[in-house]
């Protein structure tokens, strides 16, 4: 009983900073006034460079998400992504969008996974003013390409519960896992990742 209120009550929390997101329509306008256009985004691969600049907008992005709490700072972020560029073995990949003056505002980052998915889709960040404009589609389908391209067709993602963009990852296809008690708790799987290239 207490896990089902804690879950209502966490719903309610993400359904309200859902509203507070500025519509599509309102960053539409806004792209427009700052005289910027989606055409003049570019998807591209991270390299060590980036490190700086992705700790920036992994900590601006998360805070904005959950706002009720702080995550790691930019120092702990910085850490972390030198770690993941430092391995001589990658098989990972962090796909960046940056825009005409070359800053970072958004990224995804993909890598193998142990289990009956091969692929996890381990972080996927926008910066708000971004959001409803699109973009989300085409993170998804560079992703996948990535994904393809090392040879894995299928992938699965954890997403926090209080995440007020969940309902994005339903619009994209991806299926609901349920946990050995029936329960969703944030878990999405997409079977066939060409299902995102509208193959």
């Amino acid at each position: 009983m207490l896990n089902r209120l804690k879950r209502q009550a966490a719903e309610l929390m993400r359904r309200f900073r859902a509203l507070s997101r500025p519509s599509g329509e309102t960053n539409a306008r806004r792209l427009s006034n700052r005289s910027e256009s989606l055409d003049s985004i570019v998807f591209r691969d991270a390299v060590v460079a980036d490190i700086p600049a992705l700790a920036e907008l992994h900590v601006t992005t998360w805070n904005a998400t959950y706002r009720t709490t702080r995550g790691p700072t930019i120092a702990t972020r910085t850490w972390q992504w030198t770690k993941v560029f430092a391995n001589e073995h990658r098989r990972d990949f962090v796909l960046a969008l940056e825009d005409r003056t070359g800053r970072l505002i958004g990224f995804t980052w993909g890598k193998p996974h142990d289990g009956e998915f091969p692929g996890e889709l381990s972080k996927i960040y926008l910066r708000w003013e971004y959001h409803g404009l699109g973009l989300g589609r085409r993170i998804m389908a560079e992703t996948a390409r990535r994904f393809v391209d090392r040879g894995i067709h299928s992938f699965i993602l954890f997403a926090e519960l209080s995440n007020p963009t969940l309902s994005f990852f339903d619009r994209m296809g991806g299926e609901r896992l349920l946990n050995d008690r029936g329960l969703f708790d944030g878990a999405y799987a997409w079977r066939d990742v060409r299902t995102l290239l509208g193959e």
